[in-house]
Protein backbone atom coordinates (compact mmCIF):
# COMPACT_ATOMS: atom_id res chain seq x y z
CA UNK A 1 0.00 0.00 0.00
CA UNK A 2 2.93 2.33 0.68
CA UNK A 3 3.90 2.47 -2.99
CA UNK A 4 0.31 3.11 -4.01
CA UNK A 5 0.11 6.08 -1.65
CA UNK A 6 3.45 7.54 -2.68
CA UNK A 7 2.81 7.10 -6.41
CA UNK A 8 -0.56 8.86 -6.51
CA UNK A 9 -0.90 10.96 -9.64
CA UNK A 10 -3.49 13.52 -8.69
CA UNK A 11 -5.15 16.46 -10.35
CA UNK A 12 -7.99 18.76 -9.41
CA UNK A 13 -11.37 17.33 -10.28
CA UNK A 14 -14.81 18.79 -9.81
CA UNK A 15 -17.01 16.98 -7.35
CA UNK A 16 -18.95 14.20 -9.06
CA UNK A 17 -21.82 12.64 -7.17
CA UNK A 18 -21.99 8.89 -7.48
CA UNK A 19 -24.79 7.52 -9.59
CA UNK A 20 -24.35 3.81 -8.95
CA UNK A 21 -23.25 1.42 -6.25
CA UNK A 22 -21.23 -1.70 -7.00
CA UNK A 23 -21.51 -4.34 -4.30
CA UNK A 24 -19.22 -7.34 -3.95
CA UNK A 25 -21.28 -9.69 -1.77
CA UNK A 26 -20.06 -12.98 -0.30
CA UNK A 27 -22.20 -15.29 1.82
CA UNK A 28 -20.15 -17.57 4.07
CA UNK A 29 -21.86 -20.80 5.17
CA UNK A 30 -18.92 -22.57 6.81
CA UNK A 31 -20.54 -22.27 10.23
CA UNK A 32 -23.86 -23.76 9.09
CA UNK A 33 -24.30 -27.39 10.12
CA UNK A 34 -26.64 -28.65 7.41
CA UNK A 35 -26.36 -30.37 4.07
CA UNK A 36 -28.91 -28.38 2.08
CA UNK A 37 -27.53 -24.91 1.53
CA UNK A 38 -29.39 -24.37 -1.76
CA UNK A 39 -31.73 -21.76 -0.19
CA UNK A 40 -28.68 -19.83 1.02
CA UNK A 41 -27.16 -19.94 -2.45
CA UNK A 42 -30.43 -18.64 -3.86
CA UNK A 43 -30.41 -15.91 -1.22
CA UNK A 44 -26.87 -14.88 -2.19
CA UNK A 45 -27.77 -14.49 -5.86
CA UNK A 46 -31.06 -12.70 -5.17
CA UNK A 47 -29.46 -10.36 -2.69
CA UNK A 48 -26.53 -9.60 -4.98
CA UNK A 49 -28.95 -8.78 -7.80
CA UNK A 50 -31.04 -6.60 -5.52
CA UNK A 51 -28.05 -4.63 -4.23
CA UNK A 52 -26.52 -4.03 -7.65
CA UNK A 53 -29.71 -3.34 -9.59
CA UNK A 54 -31.38 -0.96 -7.15
CA UNK A 55 -30.85 2.71 -7.96
CA UNK A 56 -29.67 4.02 -4.61
CA UNK A 57 -29.04 7.60 -5.71
CA UNK A 58 -31.11 10.17 -7.55
CA UNK A 59 -28.24 11.93 -9.33
CA UNK A 60 -27.88 11.74 -13.09
CA UNK A 61 -24.23 12.75 -13.38
CA UNK A 62 -21.19 10.82 -14.56
CA UNK A 63 -22.34 7.29 -15.41
CA UNK A 64 -18.89 5.93 -14.66
CA UNK A 65 -18.90 7.18 -11.07
CA UNK A 66 -19.49 4.35 -8.63
CA UNK A 67 -19.14 3.56 -4.96
CA UNK A 68 -17.65 0.12 -4.38
CA UNK A 69 -18.84 -1.72 -1.28
CA UNK A 70 -17.65 -5.12 -0.05
CA UNK A 71 -20.04 -7.12 2.15
CA UNK A 72 -19.44 -10.43 3.89
CA UNK A 73 -22.51 -12.13 5.34
CA UNK A 74 -21.52 -15.01 7.61
CA UNK A 75 -24.47 -17.22 8.47
CA UNK A 76 -24.01 -19.11 11.72
CA UNK A 77 -27.49 -20.48 12.40
CA UNK A 78 -30.48 -21.66 10.37
CA UNK A 79 -33.83 -22.63 11.84
CA UNK A 80 -36.42 -23.22 9.12
CA UNK A 81 -36.70 -19.75 7.52
CA UNK A 82 -34.88 -17.92 10.31
CA UNK A 83 -31.22 -17.02 9.90
CA UNK A 84 -28.62 -15.56 12.24
CA UNK A 85 -25.08 -14.36 11.73
CA UNK A 86 -22.85 -11.35 11.20
CA UNK A 87 -22.38 -8.78 8.47
CA UNK A 88 -19.07 -7.06 7.69
CA UNK A 89 -19.23 -3.94 5.53
CA UNK A 90 -16.23 -2.24 3.92
CA UNK A 91 -16.02 0.56 1.40
CA UNK A 92 -13.37 2.89 0.12
CA UNK A 93 -12.89 6.23 -1.56
CA UNK A 94 -11.13 6.08 -4.91
CA UNK A 95 -8.51 8.82 -5.02
CA UNK A 96 -8.94 10.70 -8.28
CA UNK A 97 -6.21 10.23 -10.84
CA UNK A 98 -4.94 7.02 -9.28
CA UNK A 99 -5.83 3.40 -8.73
CA UNK A 100 -5.51 3.71 -4.95
CA UNK A 101 -8.64 3.27 -2.87
CA UNK A 102 -8.52 4.84 0.57
CA UNK A 103 -10.60 2.84 3.09
CA UNK A 104 -13.61 4.69 4.46
CA UNK A 105 -15.90 2.25 6.22
CA UNK A 106 -15.28 -0.89 8.24
CA UNK A 107 -18.36 -1.94 10.18
CA UNK A 108 -19.06 -5.29 11.82
CA UNK A 109 -22.70 -5.99 12.62
CA UNK A 110 -22.77 -8.95 14.98
CA UNK A 111 -26.48 -8.88 15.80
CA UNK A 112 -27.97 -9.73 12.42
CA UNK A 113 -31.02 -11.94 12.27
CA UNK A 114 -33.57 -12.19 9.48
CA UNK A 115 -36.20 -14.42 7.90
CA UNK A 116 -35.99 -15.58 4.31
CA UNK A 117 -38.04 -17.98 2.24
CA UNK A 118 -36.40 -19.23 -0.93
CA UNK A 119 -37.32 -17.20 -4.01
CA UNK A 120 -39.12 -14.53 -2.04
CA UNK A 121 -38.99 -11.19 -3.88
CA UNK A 122 -37.15 -8.23 -2.40
CA UNK A 123 -39.01 -4.93 -2.24
CA UNK A 124 -37.39 -1.75 -1.02
CA UNK A 125 -39.18 1.31 0.31
CA UNK A 126 -37.01 3.68 2.32
CA UNK A 127 -40.02 4.82 4.35
CA UNK A 128 -41.43 1.40 5.23
CA UNK A 129 -40.09 -1.66 6.99
CA UNK A 130 -40.64 -4.84 4.97
CA UNK A 131 -37.95 -7.33 5.94
CA UNK A 132 -34.89 -7.10 8.17
CA UNK A 133 -32.48 -8.31 5.50
CA UNK A 134 -33.58 -5.52 3.16
CA UNK A 135 -33.51 -2.88 5.89
CA UNK A 136 -30.04 -3.84 7.16
CA UNK A 137 -28.35 -4.01 3.76
CA UNK A 138 -30.02 -0.80 2.54
CA UNK A 139 -29.00 0.97 5.73
CA UNK A 140 -25.34 0.12 5.22
CA UNK A 141 -25.46 1.09 1.54
CA UNK A 142 -26.61 4.55 2.57
CA UNK A 143 -23.92 4.77 5.26
CA UNK A 144 -21.28 3.97 2.63
CA UNK A 145 -22.72 6.58 0.25
CA UNK A 146 -22.80 9.19 2.98
CA UNK A 147 -19.20 8.59 3.99
CA UNK A 148 -18.11 8.72 0.34
CA UNK A 149 -19.73 12.09 -0.26
CA UNK A 150 -18.51 13.49 3.08
CA UNK A 151 -14.97 12.79 1.85
CA UNK A 152 -15.47 15.03 -1.19
CA UNK A 153 -17.37 17.96 0.30
CA UNK A 154 -17.99 19.16 3.88
CA UNK A 155 -21.05 17.33 5.26
CA UNK A 156 -21.80 16.24 1.70
CA UNK A 157 -23.33 12.91 2.69
CA UNK A 158 -26.16 14.32 4.82
CA UNK A 159 -28.91 13.30 2.38
CA UNK A 160 -27.86 9.65 2.49
CA UNK A 161 -27.34 9.61 6.23
CA UNK A 162 -30.88 10.94 6.60
CA UNK A 163 -32.13 8.04 4.48
CA UNK A 164 -30.26 5.60 6.70
CA UNK A 165 -31.92 7.17 9.73
CA UNK A 166 -35.34 6.86 8.07
CA UNK A 167 -34.68 3.13 7.64
CA UNK A 168 -33.56 2.85 11.26
CA UNK A 169 -36.67 4.63 12.53
CA UNK A 170 -39.01 2.38 10.55
CA UNK A 171 -37.19 -0.79 11.62
CA UNK A 172 -37.11 0.24 15.27
CA UNK A 173 -40.84 0.98 15.21
CA UNK A 174 -41.38 -2.54 13.88
CA UNK A 175 -39.32 -4.07 16.73
CA UNK A 176 -36.97 -5.67 14.21
CA UNK A 177 -33.88 -7.43 15.55
CA UNK A 178 -30.79 -5.29 16.05
CA UNK A 179 -32.47 -1.88 15.86
CA UNK A 180 -33.26 -1.23 19.51
CA UNK A 181 -31.25 1.30 21.49
CA UNK A 182 -28.50 -0.61 23.30
CA UNK A 183 -26.55 0.31 26.39
CA UNK A 184 -23.19 -0.47 24.79
CA UNK A 185 -23.92 2.03 21.98
CA UNK A 186 -22.75 -0.31 19.26
CA UNK A 187 -26.12 -0.74 17.58
CA UNK A 188 -27.34 0.44 14.20
CA UNK A 189 -29.63 3.05 15.68
CA UNK A 190 -26.85 4.51 17.82
CA UNK A 191 -24.45 4.57 14.88
CA UNK A 192 -26.64 6.67 12.62
CA UNK A 193 -27.66 8.81 15.59
CA UNK A 194 -23.99 9.63 16.14
CA UNK A 195 -23.32 10.44 12.49
CA UNK A 196 -26.34 12.73 12.17
CA UNK A 197 -25.75 14.50 15.49
CA UNK A 198 -24.24 18.01 15.19
CA UNK A 199 -21.87 16.91 17.96
CA UNK A 200 -20.10 14.75 15.36
CA UNK A 201 -19.86 17.40 12.63
CA UNK A 202 -16.22 17.85 13.59
CA UNK A 203 -15.62 14.19 12.81
CA UNK A 204 -17.36 14.47 9.44
CA UNK A 205 -15.30 17.55 8.59
CA UNK A 206 -12.16 15.57 9.38
CA UNK A 207 -13.30 12.96 6.85
CA UNK A 208 -13.40 15.70 4.22
CA UNK A 209 -10.13 17.44 5.08
CA UNK A 210 -8.19 14.17 5.58
CA UNK A 211 -9.00 13.07 2.04
CA UNK A 212 -9.53 16.19 -0.05
CA UNK A 213 -6.93 18.43 1.61
CA UNK A 214 -4.58 15.64 2.65
CA UNK A 215 -4.36 12.55 0.48
CA UNK A 216 -5.08 14.51 -2.69
CA UNK A 217 -1.89 16.54 -2.17
CA UNK A 218 0.50 13.64 -1.62
CA UNK A 219 2.33 14.00 -4.94
CA UNK A 220 2.40 17.76 -5.34
CA UNK A 221 3.18 18.57 -1.70
CA UNK A 222 3.72 15.40 0.36
CA UNK A 223 5.11 17.18 3.41
CA UNK A 224 2.23 19.62 3.51
CA UNK A 225 -0.25 16.78 2.94
CA UNK A 226 1.12 14.78 5.87
CA UNK A 227 1.04 17.83 8.12
CA UNK A 228 -2.58 18.42 7.14
CA UNK A 229 -3.55 14.82 7.86
CA UNK A 230 -1.77 14.94 11.21
CA UNK A 231 -3.52 18.20 12.08
CA UNK A 232 -6.92 16.71 11.26
CA UNK A 233 -6.29 13.57 13.31
CA UNK A 234 -5.16 15.61 16.31
CA UNK A 235 -8.28 17.76 16.01
CA UNK A 236 -10.32 14.71 17.07
CA UNK A 237 -8.88 14.85 20.59
CA UNK A 238 -11.62 17.04 22.06
CA UNK A 239 -14.37 14.91 20.52
CA UNK A 240 -12.78 11.72 21.76
CA UNK A 241 -12.49 13.15 25.26
CA UNK A 242 -16.19 14.05 25.20
CA UNK A 243 -17.30 10.82 23.54
CA UNK A 244 -14.80 8.16 24.63
CA UNK A 245 -14.94 4.75 22.98
CA UNK A 246 -17.77 5.65 20.58
CA UNK A 247 -18.32 3.03 17.91
CA UNK A 248 -18.11 5.51 15.03
CA UNK A 249 -14.65 6.69 16.08
CA UNK A 250 -13.41 3.15 16.67
CA UNK A 251 -14.70 2.15 13.24
CA UNK A 252 -12.81 5.06 11.68
CA UNK A 253 -9.47 4.03 13.17
CA UNK A 254 -10.12 0.37 12.36
CA UNK A 255 -10.55 1.37 8.72
CA UNK A 256 -7.66 3.85 8.65
CA UNK A 257 -5.10 2.21 10.94
CA UNK A 258 -2.89 0.62 8.30
CA UNK A 259 -3.11 3.65 6.02
CA UNK A 260 -2.09 6.07 8.77
CA UNK A 261 0.79 3.82 9.78
CA UNK A 262 2.05 3.62 6.21
CA UNK A 263 1.65 7.34 5.54
CA UNK A 264 3.88 8.32 8.45
CA UNK A 265 6.33 5.44 8.22
CA UNK A 266 8.69 7.20 5.80
CA UNK A 267 8.84 9.92 3.17
CA UNK A 268 9.03 13.63 4.05
CA UNK A 269 9.73 13.95 7.73
CA UNK A 270 7.12 15.50 9.94
CA UNK A 271 7.00 15.67 13.71
CA UNK A 272 5.11 12.58 14.86
CA UNK A 273 5.61 12.56 18.64
CA UNK A 274 2.33 14.35 19.33
CA UNK A 275 0.51 12.15 16.82
CA UNK A 276 1.86 8.97 18.42
CA UNK A 277 0.81 10.12 21.87
CA UNK A 278 -2.68 10.80 20.59
CA UNK A 279 -3.04 7.53 18.69
CA UNK A 280 -1.68 5.37 21.49
CA UNK A 281 -3.98 7.03 23.99
CA UNK A 282 -7.23 7.16 22.04
CA UNK A 283 -6.85 4.30 19.51
CA UNK A 284 -4.63 1.85 21.36
CA UNK A 285 -6.30 -1.21 19.78
CA UNK A 286 -4.38 -0.38 16.59
CA UNK A 287 -1.00 -0.14 18.32
CA UNK A 288 0.60 -2.50 15.80
CA UNK A 289 0.01 0.09 13.07
CA UNK A 290 1.21 2.98 15.19
CA UNK A 291 4.48 1.08 15.73
CA UNK A 292 5.16 1.62 12.03
CA UNK A 293 5.25 5.39 12.41
CA UNK A 294 8.75 6.84 12.23
CA UNK A 295 9.72 8.69 15.37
Amino acid sequence: MRNNIILLVLGFHAMVLSQSVQVDLTVNTELVNQTNITPIQTLEKSLRDFLNNTKWTSETTNKNATVSVSMLLTISSVNDNSYGGTLQVQSGRLVYGSSYTSPLVTFLDDNFGFTYQEFQPFYFDVNRYNNNIISVFSYYIYLALGMELDSFSPLGGTTYFERARTIANAAQASNAQGWAVTQNRNGRYELIDQIISPAFNDFRNVIYAYHREGLDLMVSAPGEAKERIKEELLSLQNLMRRQPNEYLLRAFFDAKGEEIGQLFSDGPEVETESLLRFLNRFASSNASYWAMIAR
